[in-house]
């Protein structure tokens, strides 16, 4: 091993490549690698071989990045260019298994005799579950003690603040004691906590992508929204108690060592966990939910009748671009949560917004 710098870049890697190997089992089954099929279609052979071809190959890019990170390349060079790997090569992947799939779906003529539509449910918009947000009581409790006990610390706190530690817990960066600069990971906290509970309240209410060919699936998106809803809520709770604790360690109340900055980052570690565990649960849309035949039906399908065969509107199956379509949140097609409708302004204006505070935050607290 070169470098002993480049061990923490694994973990980003390993996660990358877990999530994407995991991605395939959550999504609908009328859905494979971004390709839109009836649902008899699902165990056909090329679908499995695609499967099969794509956890050898995510395993396999995984594997190299980890390589390059830790054999090859040495310093900052180590941490960018393992992650770099394994997100081009992962993408890579996928976009081979979804050219097989959309391969094998025009030579066979999957659609063909099919009658193709497109189905809503309206009582999504005009009777919409409620919001749950006492789930974001925890989040708002956190911040709310940090800017308590910040208040009560700062007299006592060193002239001299630490703004950056190595892996080891040595520190690296420093600036004198302001109210800005003492508060600054307040600001953060409280920014991050209030954009997912914007950003959950909103994309909630987004476009429902619901299968005709199954008759309970207004139920199981409802569920789906239910349960995403909350743990996003726990998550920014979580995110809150990790700057808490960066807090209280640049505030010289938690000692800087290598263990103490690993436990900065478990309730964020954790919840990650607990999202992809209740991911591969629900399934996107609540695909992999098993409710009640009886009590959740709703009318189904005539039969031959599918979705419709919409895969023109996403390009390589992961961005939407419809004009016609006036919502701005879409259901991913690959993976789990929502992503945008690329031709609304509304859209395009929201990342921008985004972008800009991705890259004023560090600015504003350096």
């Amino acid at each position: 091993m070169r470098s002993s710098s480049s061990l923490p870049v694994v973990v980003p890697i390993v996660l990358i490549g877990g999530l994407t190997l995991l991605t395939p089992l959550m999504t609908p089954r009328t859905v494979q690698f971004g390709v839109r099929i009836p649902a008899e279609r699902a165990g056909d052979p090329a679908v499995a071989g695609a499967r099969r071809g794509y956890r050898l190959g995510i395993v396999a890019v995984t594997v190299v990045a980890v390589l390059a990170a830790q054999f090859v390349a040495t310093g900052t060079v180590a941490r960018l260019s393992g992650v770099a790997i394994e997100v081009a090569g992962t993408f890579a992947v996928y976009l081979v298994a979804r050219a097989h799939v959309a391969a094998a779906k025009h030579e066979g003529r999957w659609f063909e005799g099919l009658k193709q539509v497109a189905v809503a449910d309206t009582a999504l918009r005009t009777r919409p579950d409620r919001f749950p947000w006492e789930w974001g009581l925890p989040a708002a409790v956190i911040v709310v003690a940090t800017v308590v006990f910040g208040t009560i610390r700062y007299p006592h706190m060193p002239d001299r603040l630490v703004t950056h530690y190595d892996f080891s817990g040595h520190p690296t960066s420093f600036t004198d004691k302001t109210f800005v600069s003492a508060f600054a990971p307040v600001g953060v906290q409280i920014a991050i906590s209030a954009l997912i509970v914007v950003l959950t309240r909103v994309t909630v209410r987004g476009k429902a992508t619901l299968d005709v060919q199954d008759p309970q699936a207004a139920a199981r998106h409802r569920r789906f929204v239910a349960v995403m809803a909350r743990c996003l809520l726990l998550f920014a709770a979580a995110i809150s108690l990790t700057l808490a604790l960066a807090a209280l360690t640049m505030w010289d109340v938690i000692g800087s060592t290598g263990w103490s900055l690993a436990l900065l980052v478990a309730p964020v570690a954790l919840a990650t966990i607990g999202l992809v565990a209740v991911f591969v649960r629900v399934g996107q849309g609540g695909s992999r939910l098993h409710l009640d035949e009886t009590e959740h039906a709703g009318a189904a399908a005539p039969s031959g009748t599918v979705n419709r065969d919409d895969d023109s509107l996403w390009k390589a199956g992961v961005f939407y671009f419809n004009r016609d379509d006036p919502a701005v949140w879409i259901q991913k097609r690959f993976g789990v949560g929502w992503t945008v409708n690329w031709a609304r302004p509304a859209a395009l204006a929201f990342l921008g917004g985004l972008a800009a505070v991705a890259i004023l935050v560090p600015l504003l607290i350096k």
